[in-house]
Formats: C-alpha cells, structure tokens, sequence
C-alpha cells in the first residue's frame, strides 16, 4: 500500500464506506441505502467541481428508469397512489445511485480502489467476528442494535431473525469477496481473507435458511456457466428466464387449496407450504388485473390479503396469512403490482444484465458476477420483496464491487 495516496472526493468517502458496509449489511441493512446514497452525492459532487458529464445509462440502468416511469404511472390507478409514486421514485434513485457510482468510479486511482478493497476485506473481519458473538451469546449484539430484551424468548426469537437478512446479504456477497480475497496484493492478509470466507459460509449454511442454501447452490452452478462464454448458454439462460416470467402466472393457477397444500406437502418445510398457498393467492389478483397491474406497492394493501385461513387440525393447526406484505417471489410481485408491461419491462433489464455479465472479458470476474446472480435470482423468487431497499442495495453494492476489482486483475 502506497501511504502518500493522494485522495479524491470519492475515495475519501467510499473507503471508509466499503469497510462499513459488510457489517451495517448484517446488522443494520436499511441503512445500505444511505450509504450508498452519500456516496453517490460526493460522485455527483466532484462531478460539478470537475465540470464533468454524468456516464451515458447502461441498457441495465435504462430499464430501472422506464420501470420507474412506468411505477409512476401507475400510481393514477394503483390502491395507494403516495405508496405508488414513492416506489417509483426509490426506482428512479436506484438508476442515480448506479449512475453517480459509475460516475465516482472514473475518478478513483488504482491505489484508491485497492484500499477499498482491503478495507471491505477488514470490514467483513470485523463483520464475522461479531456474527461469532452472537453465535454464542445468544444473539445479544442483534438483541442489542434492535433494543430487543434478549431475556424476553419472543425479543429473543426476534432478535435472532433479525440476523436473517444479514446473512443473506453476507451469502450474496461471498463470490466477489471471495474473488477480492484472491487478488489481494497483500500477503499476509489473502490467507486471512480465505479462511474468514470459510467461516462465513459456515455461518450461511448452518443459518437453517432453506433459500440461503439453495441460493448457494444456484451460486455453484451459475459460476461454471460462462467459464466458456458461449453465445447458446447465455441465450439459454434468458430464455430460460424469460420462459418462467410468461409461465409463472398459469403454474401457479394448478396450486390446490390451503387444506390440500397443507395434507398433500406434508414433507415440504412449513414456510414454503405457506409460500404456496401466498402464491396461489396472487395468482388470483394478477388474473383480475392481468395488463396494468395494481399499481406500484400495492401488495401491502390487496384486497383479501389481510386474510387468515386454518389448516391442519388439532395440535398442527396453522394461521397462513394470504398476502403478508409482498408475494415472497419478485416475478409474481412484477405482475401484481405492474402488470404485462412492467414484467417485460423487468424481464428486459435481467436480460440486458445476463448478457452483459457474459461480454466480461475477464474470467474471474464473470464467473464471480454469474454465481451472484444465481444468488439473486433464487433469493428474489423465495424470500424477499422485489423493491426493499435493503435487498436493492445489496444488489447495488455488488454492482459497484465488480467496478473496483480492475487494479486487481493482474495480481
């Protein structure tokens, strides 16, 4: 490391950031956005001061703009038009932040995105130890950063699902970091890197998520499809995608009801037999509004979706909720809430997004950025709400990680 480096504006503020983010990601991860938020306003910054202009858009980022738009739109029919108009305007800052980064990125020397690196290497150090902690102290760090009473076992059980989304997002982080690992310059610390990587993965397994080890899973697969950056694999795989997007919305209308789900999935995992029965449920409201959609964040608010159904009987007896939040599967909440056209709108920017990942000329890099989105796309269609900005962040902070690894490619 070269001690006399001579900062810019946004060096100055995203090293200090990237060491930050792998534990605000495990223990605070609403506030990614606002980190990424600052970043991108010293980049917008810096941009003035230098008299610059913004980068031109990638494909990507102009599909998150015309889903903005096309959110805001439809706030002139959707249940809440406030929620809707908000939703989209979180859309169109995510298009910024990606802009401003890309923006920050150019004025960023090599040495500069070398000590980014080294500090996200000793920010997820510091990440890990704090898991272990909490492995065994009974989550009291998470307790502590949610002011849960951990002698209380509800505050308890709460604290611990608190941990949920970190580790998530710490999975989903664990290509690239292990790729920055790899190329870091600095001896002593790969060693460290790899073997804290080890542990964190550890972590993700034994978290008993089910969606955290299939995300694994689809991670290993994913990373061996573009070694060889086939023409057919990468038109495979998106339409493979694009197949799932038009089908999804007529499988799910052969899901039987709650009772049946309930008798005849008797070996699936209780959370995934209520996914089914959340599933079927949306399958019913996009096929009321199967064009337009609902409108932008109204799956809070459906209709019926306040709705409890009882199954099973005696001491297994179940309370399911019908729509609690959002559909747990970002196709169906595509549909829901946008319609036909935001799905193609959508389903256009994760195909702009795949074929850009496979006109990676670096091999590391596009195996890396493939096993994230493998991730990505098994998190997104199990767990989590398509527009939360936490899950959206993380999906920035990927983004922008593959953006720093340059100066490392030849270590």
């Amino acid at each position: 490391m070269n001690w006399n480096t001579k900062f810019s504006w946004s060096g100055l503020v995203a090293i200090p950031a990237w060491f930050l983010i792998p534990g605000f990601g495990c223990y605070l991860p609403n506030a990614l956005i606002v980190v990424l938020s600052i970043c991108a306003a010293v980049g917008l910054a810096e941009m003035i001061w230098r008299r610059d202009r913004p980068c031109s858009p990638t494909p990507v980022i102009w599909t998150i703009l015309a889903l903005a738009g096309w959110a805001a739109l439809s706030a002139s029919w959707a249940l809440d038009g406030g929620a809707a108009a908000r939703g989209a305007a979180g859309l169109l800052g995510v298009a910024v932040i990606l802009i401003m980064l890309w923006q920050a990125n150019s004025y960023l020397s090599a040495q500069e995105k070398r000590w980014m690196s080294t500090a996200y290497l000793i920010g997820t150090f510091v990440a890990v130890a704090m898991l272990t902690v909490d492995i065994f102290s009974n989550a009291q760090l998470a307790a502590w950063f949610r002011d849960y009473d951990n002698t209380d076992v509800l505050q308890n059980e709460l604290a611990h699902r608190s941990l949920n989304r970190g580790i998530t997002l710490l999975a989903f982080y664990m290509p690239v970091y292990i790729l920055v690992a790899w190329r870091c310059t600095i001896p002593y610390l790969r060693p460290i890197a790899l073997a804290v990587a080890a542990i964190a993965l550890v972590y993700c397994l034994n978290s008993g998520k089910d969606a955290i080890i299939l995300a694994g899973a689809a991670a290993i697969l994913f990373a061996f499809l573009p070694f060889r950056p086939w023409r057919a694999t990468r038109w495979l795989l998106i339409m493979g995608f694009c197949t799932y997007v038009a089908a999804i919305p007529f499988v799910t209308r052969l899901i039987p009801p709650p009772q049946v789900i309930w008798e005849e999935f008797r070996h699936f995992p209780p959370s995934l037999q209520h996914r089914l029965f959340i599933w079927s449920f949306t399958n019913q409201r996009i096929a009321e509004k199967p064009l337009l959609g609902w409108g932008m964040n109204s799956a809070k608010i459906i209709p019926g979706g306040d709705r409890d159904v009882t199954v099973g009987w005696g001491t297994g007896e179940l309370q399911w909720r019908a729509l609690p939040l959002h559909p747990h599967n970002a196709v169906l909440q595509w549909w829901l809430e946008l319609g036909l056209v935001g799905a193609l709108i959508a389903t256009g920017g994760v195909a702009a997004l795949i074929s850009a990942l496979w006109r990676q000329s670096d091999p590391g890099k596009r195996m890396a950025s493939a096993a994230c989105l493998g991730a990505a796309l098994i998190v997104s269609l199990l767990s989590f709400g398509a527009w939360q900005s936490w899950w959206l962040a993380g999906m920035i902070i990927v983004a922008w990680m593959f953006k720093i690894l340059d100066p490392l490619d030849q270590a």
